[in-house]
């Protein structure tokens, strides 16, 4: 009696585990992973379900993605749904063909972030940035590029590029080429200098300055000086401030730093109150003018002789930036260069 009890409760338990265990077999072919992602049309989320396993729609579904971020690219070779927001502003931002996104986004996701990439985008094209990334970061891993180059106080160092970045809004004015925002001070700074110095010409030399003219220009000088002591006066083209449209020179900038080089090589060191002395007596009352006045118009020394240091660059007295006429008083009052200022303030 004890043994056939014993062997109904056995074959009770084993009759309650397989109905368990159907239950869950039937449940599991029911269950839909789409029941919690609320988007799309039917014929979407069979696509989806199709595509992609349920990780990548928990995915969907945490994210709150709707199926037009991504369906445009679902069918493409390499759709990787965890990059599919990339895919999505790269296509809103600069039009390209769906499979040129998905391999681009891919590749040099690891350069940028989602939120860089729309501002990439807008100053660069697709293939400026697969250039810079395969050819100038793959010579210097520490550079960075800017991904916002058309900002007024923009300071390059060294450590960052704009690449092949050209300004917009760029004007010529008196024989050069400046952004626009700096044309109306800029003439009259040349007009009231003329007035004051009695009818002497401001003539500026040098203003914005192409990718590869600055290339050329640096090429040329090392040749000549080698490219340690070209680099305290000139910095590579992509990392030049003179490519974002703000700088000017009233005195050819190749020309200074051929003449502060070669008194280097005779002298064995920089000596600048020696090196004014020797140009011209126009020239060094216009270095006085410009550090005296330059400031009333928006200007200042961009590589002032007391801020090597911060600068990391050689003086230049004829080279000025334009930052706008209440910026260029507080630096002028405060005796500060661009790497001391706080620019927070001072957007125009």
């Amino acid at each position: 009696m004890e043994n056939n009890v014993l062997f109904a409760r056995i074959l009770m338990l084993v009759l309650c585990a397989c109905i368990t265990i159907g239950c869950f077999w039937k449940l599991n072919q029911s269950y839909d992973p789409l029941a919690r992602y609320p988007y799309g049309t039917e014929q979407q989320r069979k696509v989806i379900l199709d595509k992609l396993d349920n990780k990548e729609i928990d995915y969907l579904i945490s994210q709150h993605i709707c199926p037009k971020t991504f369906m445009k690219f679902i069918h493409v070779d390499g759709f990787d749904v965890y990059h599919c927001q990339e895919y999505s502003i790269a296509k809103k931002v600069q039009e390209e063909s769906n499979d040129y996104i998905v391999n681009f986004v891919n590749k040099y996701t690891k350069y940028f972030s989602r939120d860089d990439l729309s501002e990439l985008l807008k100053h660069y094209s697709y293939a400026e940035l697969t250039s810079f990334y395969e050819n100038d970061l793959g010579n210097n891993e520490d550079l960075s590029l800017m991904d916002d180059p058309s900002q007024k106080y923009l300071i390059l160092n060294g450590s960052q590029s704009v690449y092949r970045y050209e300004p917009g809004y760029l004007v010529d004015t008196n024989g050069v080429t400046v952004c626009q925002e700096m044309q109306s001070d800029l003439e009259n700074m040349i007009n009231t200098y003329a007035t004051m110095m009695d009818g002497r010409t401001l003539q500026v030399s040098n203003g914005y300055m192409s990718y590869d003219a600055i290339n050329e220009m640096v090429t040329q000088l090392i040749q000549t000086y080698g490219q340690d002591s070209v680099s305290h006066f000139y910095l590579p083209a992509g990392q030049n401030e003179w490519q974002l449209g703000y700088t000017v020179s009233f005195f050819d900038t190749a020309t200074w730093i051929r003449t502060c080089l070669d008194y280097e090589k005779v002298h064995g060191q920089l000596d600048y109150p020696s090196i004014i002395q020797s140009l011209p007596q126009e020239s060094q009352d216009l270095i006085v003018w410009l550090e005296e006045n330059a400031y009333h118009y928006g200007f200042v020394i961009r590589y002032p002789s007391d801020k090597r240091d911060q600068t990391k660059m050689e003086y230049q007295p004829f080279v000025l930036r334009y930052v706008g006429k209440s910026c260029a008083k507080k630096m002028q009052t405060s005796n500060q260069c661009m790497e001391e200022m706080d620019f927070s303030n001072y957007e125009e």
